[in-house]
């Protein structure tokens, strides 16, 4: 194999490949990167057998293909590290040479053979979505992702399409959060792990543009393409929980609230939680106020806020930080808080829609 490549290009795709890579494994090439050149493109991968990363690109100038499989630490350091402009890359057996104006780097690799394949999707079942859009539904209910594996299925997101609508749901025992979006496509359901969506999400752009991304499924495995960026996982399995049981619950009252002001409010309340925020915040609601305190064994806070309030005066305590996530995700300026008791969840949406659901379970106040 020998090529010439930009040293940005190249540097910019080993990086986003290698977050696929095994940092220590019993297999010493998923270590490494798998480097292919074919057809005038390089195809550089990064898999750990749970999530393969693809970066296509074009090099400057291809003369002879051929494929190797580099460390991907190491590898990717020294191109990072090579002076500025092109580099060249020629490879001998299982030796890879790195060229940059006087710096000559050798490095030791393996043949492609003991790279193990990527799985092959069909492309059955194939939709798309803007990106943007993607993007946000996958920002406003991440936060909720369950980080122990009590029960698996849940470190991960569940994307459900019924009747044309996209649900892209997390939970983890203790709060929720949902997002809805209209797409074209039939009925299906599955769930993705945590770790392949914070890699999704970082190919994606805030900026609304013309671009879609393609989703394929085939049985347990998930591809995710953007122009020449292609990321491969395995699902997770097992029974979700009934989140729209939960999540439709009929309020016997509700609060609407400033977002930004309350958040601000419970924000300021963590100072005091020294106890990594364990120790609840109280929330009372009554006629057009609310009232905020919290004590704990540093101090104690209190703080008023206005709200349009229906109901009967309630008294709540919930955890101040999941509250937070809740407020900030909903991206909005206000919100309805709703509530079915001091004991039952509660359930924030914004005013205009339920295109965004979150769910904080409330603590049992000392």
């Amino acid at each position: 194999m020998r090529f010439t490549i930009e040293k940005n290009k190249l540097s910019d795709a080993l990086s986003n490949a290698s977050k696929a890579s095994s940092a220590r494994s019993s297999i010493p090439a998923l270590e490494g990167v798998l480097m292919c050149l074919k057809n005038n493109r390089l195809t550089i991968t990064g898999y750990d057998l749970e999530m393969g990363i693809k970066c296509i690109i074009d090099p400057e100038e291809a003369v002879e293909d051929g494929e190797i499989v580099v460390n991907a630490r190491i590898f990717g350091d020294t191109i990072r590290k090579m002076p500025s402009g092109t580099v060249d890359i020629s490879t001998s057996g299982e030796n890879i040479r790195i060229t940059s104006g006087s710096v000559v780097v050798d490095l030791i690799g393996t043949s492609g053979d003991n790279y193990p394949n990527i799985p092959e999707l069909k492309r059955d079942i194939t939709f798309e979505v803007d990106e943007s859009v993607m993007k946000s539904m996958i920002r406003q209910t991440i936060h909720a992702v369950a980080v122990t594996d009590i029960k698996p299925v849940h470190m991960g997101s569940k994307f459900h399409i019924k009747d044309n609508v996209l649900s892209v749901v997390s939970v983890d025992g203790v709060r929720m959060a949902k997002r809805t979006e209209n797409v074209t496509y039939n009925d299906i359901d599955f769930v993705v792990p945590k770790k392949t969506l914070d890699e999704f999400m970082k190919m994606l752009s805030d900026e609304p543009n013309e671009k879609n991304i393609s989703i394929c499924i085939d049985r347990n495995q998930i591809c995710f393409s953007k122009d020449d960026y292609i990321i491969i996982s395995r699902l997770l399995d097992g029974d979700f929980i009934d989140y729209e049981k939960i999540m439709g619950f009929e309020e016997k009252s509700s609060a609407v609230v400033n977002a930004v002001d309350f958040a601000a409010a419970l924000d300021r309340t963590l100072v005091l939680n020294t106890d990594k925020y364990k120790c609840p915040v109280i929330c009372t609601f009554n006629d057009d106020s609310m009232h905020i305190g919290i004590k704990t064994s540093v101090g104690k806070m209190n703080a008023d806020l206005p709200i349009q309030y229906t109901g009967d005066k309630l008294e709540i305590a919930f955890n101040a930080k999941y509250m937070i996530d809740a407020l900030k995700n909903s991206e909005c300026d206000e919100v309805r808080v709703d509530f079915s008791g001091p004991l039952y969840p509660i359930r924030i949406r914004p005013l205009e829609d339920d295109s965004f659901v979150g769910i904080v379970l409330p603590v049992r106040s000392k």
